[in-house]
């Protein structure tokens, strides 16, 4: 059987062995310490150990100057390991590293790198907010200019690494008559004076940090603008594209292991004296299954291409993440189905899994908003 090329490259697939062989070692064996409380410091300091962290700093600032889809690659081997599908974003919230890298000021390059890289910074985007999910424009935290400082009121909530972070990007309105171009994207510290976090218990994702943060009365110098003023949400379309990406890529590979463990399963599985795979609705399922993961590796392919040769949009990304997360859940749910009570177990990863791929069709913008995304053009003109 002839083997497709790697759209992403041979230093890519590469890179995909370090990771593949770092979550072997520190996630696998310990996934359930994490449950209830999220990964531990070491477990990041680790992380940078291995070179997993702070992928886009360039050599000069002592990185690796990689190319962005490696956090792709890191998104589908967490997404291979059942294990993966406990512990949230995990490390591919290291996407955010591209803000500084391509908005940073000198200054705010030489501060954040190293602890970037070394896994002492944790990074976090503070954008949603309890009244505010989709709908950015609506956020109500504000940055007031008071001096040489700005003052940030506000809360954000639902946010991946919240709850360990200390270092945030922080979007907030520095004008509130200004709409979009009202939103300005400030650099806030874990150890500001007003600023607190809690950890939010979550139906899937029992290892991950999502977290609330709170904002009171935080000062932080006007250095810590990160780009332009008013500039927030323009800077964020390049790093959202990818993000919608990198979700899909682990959708597609959890897909692919549920169905390899369900097919597993039904051979071994016992029912009115024959194998589970033995009745005609297994094998239907189990086709129709296999046959959506095909389509789906197809398109995420064609994706990573389009995004390498410069010619992926932001609607390549929305119809990208809405259907590889819509095809998830279809194979996930099928697979608990084919489990039966075995499935509903939380011991099992399948039930793992199949609770962690819920919440892929809501977060980095639901797939409601992707629809819209991509409808746009039909009303125009």
């Amino acid at each position: 059987m002839m083997v497709e090329e790697s759209p992403y490259g041979e230093e890519l697939e590469m890179f995909r062995r370090s990771v593949r062989g770092f979550l072997e070692k520190e996630l696998v064996p310990r996934y359930k310490e994490f449950d209830g409380k999220g990964l531990d410091r070491d477990f990041w300091r680790k992380a940078g150990d291995a070179g997993l962290l702070g992928l886009e700093i360039p050599e000069e600032y002592g990185g690796a100057g990689a190319d962005p889809l490696a956090v792709l690659v890191i998104s589908e081997e967490l997404g291979r390991l059942p294990e993966g599908a406990s512990i949230g974003s995990c490390i591919t919230t290291d996407i955010m590293t591209g803000f500084l890298v391509d908005y940073g000021t000198e200054e705010q390059k030489q501060k954040y790198f190293p602890g970037i890289l070394s896994g002492e910074l944790i990074q976090c985007l503070a954008m949603t907010e309890p009244d505010s999910g989709s709908d950015v424009v609506s956020i109500r935290t504000t940055a007031r200019l008071d001096g040489d400082h700005y003052v940030i009121n506000g809360n954000k909530c639902f946010m991946s690494n919240g709850a360990k972070s200390n270092l945030i990007y922080v979007i907030a309105k520095t004008d509130t008559s200004a709409g979009a171009r009202g939103m300005t994207c400030l650099i806030v510290d874990g150890d500001a004076p007003g600023f607190s976090q809690r950890k939010q218990k979550t139906t899937g994702y029992p290892g991950g940090d999502t977290g609330e943060l709170f904002f009171d009365n935080v000062r932080v110098p006007v250095s810590n603008v990160l780009g332009e003023e008013g500039n927030a949400m323009a800077m964020f379309q390049k790093t959202i594209a990818l993000d919608r990406l990198q979700v899909a890529a682990r959708s597609q590979t959890a897909a692919e292991t549920a169905f390899e463990m369900t097919l597993e399963w039904t051979k071994t599985r016992k029912l009115f004296k024959q194998r589970l795979v033995d009745f005609q609705n297994s094998q239907f399922k189990l086709a129709e299954m296999e046959t959506d993961i095909m389509v789906g590796r197809t398109l995420l392919n064609e994706m990573i291409r389009k995004y390498r040769n410069g010619t992926f949009t932001e609607r390549d990304g929305s119809m990208c993440k809405l259907w590889l997360t819509e095809m998830e859940w279809r194979v996930m749910d099928t697979c608990v189905q084919l489990w039966g009570g075995n499935g509903w177990m939380d011991e099992n990863q399948i039930s793992r899994m199949w609770t962690a791929a819920r919440v892929t069709r809501i977060f980095v913008g639901s797939n409601e908003t992707q629809k819209h995304i991509i409808a746009r053009q039909y009303v125009r003109g």
